[in-house]
């Protein structure tokens, strides 16, 4: 078991250089948080998500569980396994541009977003270029609303199911635009899945959504919709679940609804907050979806349990904001030759490296020594950081550190920053669901 080391918990640490050290983490979480409130909307204290409903549909046999990060009921789409890593998936836009203004958009975060919206990106020359010399296993295209560029689309799926035969191709957009001959157009230029966003609200959603879900299930191999859930709208979300089953769809992602640092004044007139701690780790993440809504996390879960009461044939899959983080952090650490006593982690992908300090390093010290273990001593401080894999096997050592690492490159130089440092007790550690 790892104790999250916050404003809360940074007292449980005993040792002085210990606690100053993690102090740092939870002093930039604090300034991150006023700064999020300072754009306009306020975070809830004591929200945090409903771990008793995670055990709760873990216990059903019928959830697959990825770190609790993403949970899945029956139907998962191959690109979603693909995401967590990103390593052979690529996502791509020929315009920013669309036909709808959603407030909770967060397109206008993109960089050269007002470029995008009045010039077009060659989509193909980028897939290309970014993926040369790769395996190629997921490939999308998105927007803005790519159906905008009806033509354009479908050249670009004829041109990956060319080069890339073997790619799962999939498509987001609101479906507005959507026809019959056009769906099968797309279906024609090798389009394995349709993502559709369905605008929902404390009224429910349009009717003309399931209409065009039925457009794309005539032609489309997987239909699919993927959405935020908007703190409310449980309910609505239940019955779209139900029709979406009678009409045949394969599933639904379902995400955490964000506050996209955008348009704080009518998140406020909801009624939404923000979640009291947005990240478990802290960090300049690349993703512009913006930051978590209090609420919405657990409709996501509720909406899984209701799949399983009702045994759905509807596949169900929760993407939480943190499993949209991961592929980042993977492609930042993955390929880095590690030192002995560093290891990254197969679950959130930071490199993580186990620290004591005070007595404890001369105690640890004897105890690698003996067992012919790689460690380093931290100049300075008297710390003694080793291999977590060894924290499990250490006696009479109270408190262990683990921290948080991510690969940071310039140019041609790269370097290692910590980011967080938690709390370790040996006895409850388990390397296997801890690491």
């Amino acid at each position: 078991m790892i104790t999250d080391i916050n404003d809360k918990t940074l007292n449980l640490i005993k040792n002085k250089t210990f606690r100053e050290d993690a102090e740092r983490y939870v002093i930039q979480y604090a300034d991150f948080m006023k700064f999020a409130e300072d754009s306009g909307l306020s975070a809830v204290e004591g929200a945090s998500p409903d771990r008793m409903a995670v055990e709760r549909l873990s216990k059903t046999g019928r959830i697959k569980d990825y770190n609790a990060k993403s949970l899945s009921y029956g139907y998962l789409s191959p690109a979603c396994i693909d995401c967590r890593t990103g390593a052979n998936s690529k996502t791509v836009f020929h315009t920013l541009t669309c036909n709808r203004d959603c407030y909770f958009c967060a397109n206008m975060n993109q960089e050269e977003y007002e470029y995008y919206t009045k010039n077009i990106n060659n989509a193909e020359e980028e897939l290309d270029k970014t993926m040369e010399g790769k395996k190629v296993s997921s490939v999308a295209l998105t927007g803005g609303e790519p159906l905008l560029l009806p033509e354009k689309a479908l050249a670009f799926f004829r041109h990956v199911s060319e080069k890339y035969p073997e790619a799962h191709k999939r498509l987001y957009t609101n479906g507005d635009l959507l026809t019959d001959e056009l769906a099968e157009q797309l279906a024609g230029a090798g389009l394995n899945e349709i993502r559709i966003s369905v605008k929902m609200d404390k009224d429910g959603y349009p009717a003309e959504t399931l209409e065009k879900l039925k457009i794309a299930k005539k032609f489309i191999p997987a239909v699919m919709v993927e959405m935020p859930v908007i703190p409310g709208t449980l309910e609505h979300m239940k019955d779209l679940l139900i029709k979406m089953e009678e009409i045949g769809c394969e599933g639904i992602n379902i995400l955490e609804f964000l506050f996209p640092w955008l348009d704080p004044e009518e998140y406020k007139k909801l009624g939404f907050r923000i979640k009291e701690r947005p990240y478990h780790v802290l960090y300049s993440y690349n993703y512009s979806g913006g930051l978590p809504i209090a609420g919405s996390e657990d409709e996501c879960l509720k909406l899984l349990e209701f799949a399983v009461e009702k045994n759905l044939k509807l596949g169900v899959h929760y993407c939480s904001l943190e499993n949209k983080l991961t592929s980042q952090i993977y492609s930042q650490n993955a390929g880095v030759k590690l030192m002995p006593f560093e290891i990254m982690s197969d679950k959130d992908y930071f490199i993580k490296i186990a620290r004591v300090y005070g007595g404890n390093a001369g105690k640890v010290q004897k105890y690698l020594r003996k067992a012919g273990v790689p460690f380093q001593r931290i100049a300075g401080t008297g710390a003694l950081e080793f291999n977590p894999k060894y924290i499990s096997e250490l006696k009479g050592v109270d408190e262990v550190a683990l921290t948080y690492n991510v690969v940071e490159r310039d140019g041609t130089k790269s370097h290692m920053r910590e980011v967080k440092i938690d709390l370790v007790n040996p006895e409850l550690f388990d390397f296997d669901k801890d690491i």
